[in-house]
This record gives C-alpha cells, sequence and structure tokens, in this order.
C-alpha cells in the first residue's frame, strides 16, 4: 500500500505490473547481468521496477537523490547502468514509460530468467559518513536469507502489517520489512516519507503490527504530543541503525508497549540477532543473540565478526574495502565493537572508529553519550576523539541543551559527569551547539564533528 495517496496493489498486480515494466524494460536490450539504476521516491512504482528487474535477471541502484549532482553522476558512472530511470532529476527515462502499453505487451514477458542466489540483485551504497560511500554488491542469496531469517525470528504471519519509513535507496527499505512480508503474504505500507505525526497516525490507522526507526525517528516519536493520543500496543516497535537511548526505552515500556534493539548494515541483511520485548525490558540495550543462520563473534579487541548466507559478497570492483572486509575464515568484519554477557546476549559498544583512546585507556563513545543523554537539562550530544599530543586523543562532547536551559555552563556538564563516570571519560571539551550533524536517516555523522572541531568550526 502507498500510505500517501492510499493506493492498494495485491500480489497479482504486483506481478502482473511487473510483467508490464519487464517487457519495456527488455525492449531497451536490459536483461541478465544489467543494471537498472533509479531516482525514484519511495513508491509502489519503485518496487515493481526492482521486481521487474529481476525477472530479467537485472540489478537494481536505487541511488540517493538528496545527494549532490555531481555525487549521484559519480555513482552512476561507477555502476554503469544500462539505463537511468529518472523521476526527479532527468538524469534518465521517467518510471511512466516503462508501464506504457503496446501491441502484445500485456502478457508475461518473454525474457524472464530464473534467479541463482549468487546473481547480484541490488548495489546498495552505504552512508559515506567517513568518505566517500561505498557500492555493497547485495546478491539475491543475501535478500532471501535475510527474509528467511526475519521471518522465523520475528514470526511474521499474512496478518502482520509493516509501516515502511526508510527510503528505498537504503537496505532498510527493502529488507525491514517489505520483502520479508511478501514471503509470507502480509501487508506493507510504503511512505514516501518520515514525518512524525503522520507516522503515528499511521501507525493506528493501518493497524500496522510492526515497525522500526532509528533511534532519532524514535525519539521524536515519543516526544511528539500524538503519541499519548494513540493506542499503539498492537505495534511491535524495533530499533536499528543506532544503540537506542534507555530514556527513549523507557517511555515506550512506561506505556506497556513492545520494543526491542537490533543491529545490522547494509553488508549484513541488515537483520542478524533478535531479543524479545519481553527479555528486552530486562536487559535494555542488548540486541540478543544471532539469528538462526548467523554466525557471530567477537575479535581479541572485541570487533563483531558475521558470517553466514545473508552476508554480501563484497564491495565494487576497485574499492579499497573490498581487501580488507572479511577475515581469513570469511567473516565480515562489521567496524563495530559488542560485548556478550554471560547469557551469550550480545551489547553494542561503539564504532570501532569511536572508541577514543585516550591517555592508554580505553573510552567508548557511547557510554558517554548515555551519561550525557541522563542529564536533565541536557536534549541530545555527540561523543568523539580529537588528535591530542599529550594524551593522544580528546574526548570531545557536542551537546544540545534543552529549551530553556541555555545558561548551563561546560563546568555544570562535566561536574554531573564525574558523578558517574571515571575522569578519564569526563570530556575535556564540551561544544554547545544547535543542531548534531546527522545522515538522511539519523545516523551522526561523527567525521564531520571531528573536521568542524579541528577546523574550529562550532
Amino acid at each position: 500500500m502507498d500510505a500517501d495517496s492510499g493506493t492498494e496493489r495485491r500480489f497479482s498486480d504486483l506481478d502482473r505490473e511487473s510483467d508490464l515494466i519487464a517487457s519495456n524494460l527488455a525492449s531497451l536490450a536490459v536483461g541478465r547481468g544489467s543494471r537498472i539504476a533509479t531516482l525514484m521516491s519511495n513508491s509502489l512504482r519503485h518496487v515493481e521496477v526492482f521486481f521487474a528487474a529481476r525477472k530479467l535477471g537485472a540489478s537494481l541502484v536505487p541511488l540517493n537523490f538528496a545527494l549532490k549532482r555531481e555525487s549521484i553522476q559519480s555513482q552512476i558512472g561507477r555502476t554503469s547502468p544500462k539505463i537511468v530511470v529518472d523521476d526527479i532529476l532527468d538524469l534518465g527515462i521517467r518510471s511512466e514509460t516503462l508501464v506504457k502499453k503496446g501491441s502484445g505487451e500485456e502478457g508475461r514477458p518473454a525474457h524472464v530468467v530464473t534467479a541463482a542466489v549468487d546473481d547480484e540483485a541490488f548495489v546498495l551504497f552505504t552512508g559515506g559518513s567517513t568518505g566517500l560511500p561505498k557500492g555493497a554488491v547485495v546478491h539475491e542469496g543475501s535478500v532471501v536469507w535475510n527474509a528467511a531469517n526475519t521471518v522465523l525470528s520475528w514470526g511474521f504471519t499474512q496478518e502482520d502489517v509493516a509501516y515502511v519509513p526508510f527510503p528505498l535507496y537504503h537496505i532498510g527499505g527493502w529488507n525491514i520489512f517489505l520483502i520479508p512480508l511478501l514471503f509470507v503474504g502480509g501487508k506493507t505500507v510504503v511512505a514516501s516519507k518520515f514525518e512524525e505525526s503522520t507516522t503515528i497516525r499511521a501507525l493506528d490507522d493501518f493497524h500496522v503490527t510492526r515497525f522500526v526507526g532509528v533511534p532519532t525517528m524514535l525519539y521524536r516519536l515519543v516526544s511528539h504530543s500524538e503519541f499519548e493520543k494513540h493506542d499503539l500496543s498492537r505495534v511491535i516497535f524495533g530499533c536499528g541503525g543506532g544503540a537506542l537511548g534507555k530514556d527513549v526505552a523507557a517511555k515506550f515500556i512506561s506505556r506497556n508497549y513492545r520494543i526491542f534493539q537490533g543491529y545490522g548494515a547494509t553488508e549484513t541483511g541488515p537483520n542478524n540477532f533478535y531479543i524479545s520485548p519481553e527479555r528486552y525490558r530486562e536487559k535494555v540495550g542488548s540486541v540478543g543473540k544471532p539469528m538462526l543462520f548467523v554466525e557471530a563473534k567477537l575479535s581479541d579487541e572485541g570487533e563483531l565478526l558475521l558470517r553466514g548466507p545473508h552476508v554480501f559478497k563484497g564491495y565494487l570492483p576497485g574499492e579499497e574495502a573490498s581487501a580488507t572486509c572479511f577475515d581469513k575464515d570469511g567473516f565480515f568484519r562489521t567496524g563495530d565493537l559488542f560485548t556478550i554477557d554471560a547469557a551469550g546476549d550480545f551489547t553494542f559498544a561503539g564504532r570501532k572508529k569511536d572508541m577514543i583512546k585516550t591517555g592508554g585507556e580505553n573510552v567508548y563513545s557511547v557510554e558517554v553519550e548515555e551519561a550525557i543523554n541522563r542529564l536533565p537539562f541536557v536534549a541530545d550530544s555527540a561523543v568523539v576523539g580529537v588528535p591530542h599530543k599529550e594524551w593522544g586523543e580528546m574526548v570531545v562532547a557536542f551537546v544540545i541543551l534543552r529549551e530553556g536551559k541555555e545558561g548551563v555552563s561546560q563546568e555544570k556538564v562535566r561536574e554531573e559527569l564525574k558523578r558517574t563516570l571515571p575522569s578519564f571519560k569526563v570530556p575535556k571539551d564540551v561544544v554547545f551547539v544547535r543542531s548534531i550533524p546527522k545522515s538522511e536517516i539519523g545516523k551522526v555523522q561523527k567525521q564531520v564533528l571531528r573536521e568542524n572541531y579541528e577546523k574550529g568550526v562550532h
């Protein structure tokens, strides 16, 4: 279903419409091994284009149309698509041309191929918050096994309804939970964008049972006045794309809503762990245990390593990351640090590159952020390490104060933190800001913060 227009498509409609699009794509010489780049908003037609591509053995390269034009053109050049379907910037043909009927085009296309599990299904560009976005080549098997893991762990049935707030140029738009619900005959409501009040009303109006958002989305939901006006007890909420703040989780739990923390990445599905909402209440912050077909372990330094049929095969040819993203046993190096407790539950500790080494001590930025965010006068924060000639790195906090608390001093923040943190974890510098740079799905862009700090731009 399209959340904005209310347009609905049954599975038979999806099959018929994607047949028509596949016929028109075939007439443009799209076939097995071709790539189709798309610059399209979240829509049912975007979904139809994907399935049409797969019927021909082609793959989809959904591009972020919010990027600068030169960045988009660079990504088109790196992927060499057969065609570009563009409803936004006029860099290719419009999608409406792919649904025009001609003589003999209304039946099933003659060029349908049988997909193999190793066939390329997507090329998805990672966020690129720390440099040039990497093109992850996601194969058919990754999509299928992610769906299997999700259906089995979440217990999906045809009665489930998911609301999808993630853009379709992001792995979450497809795999949380559009494609998994197609496997079981469930219903997906595709939203063109995330907006707090619209989302809250949609969760109620469409009788949604499953919703996953990044921490920023969930924070905005519970902070909106509409949140208290609706009964959302039928929804199972999940958090991905970062650690959910304990205060935010507590607001869901206080209303007796079911919520839990997940973990994943473009390269790994993205669903890898599961903890039931009931167990999460007892272990807020944990992502639980690996899903049935996921192998997980920690390196000597605590980096999470993942292996399984859901993990992608690698990046685009020529990308430096391809040579180092897997260890000698075929485990994907996530770049994220985790801990495992006695019960075998995994808990996110921070990004490997965000572990701050100061004066010989290790400081996890997420731990400091949680301490800062618990302060009653703080609305949000981000913690980074910046080079320092004496300590190696210095802990620096960027803090957004709550409205009406603008008079709070840097020293006040530091003094309050000393009550709960050892001195080496207390930020040496506290920078008050009005906003924290985040990606389009709400991930904090810490490299931007580091660079701005070193330039003296706050």
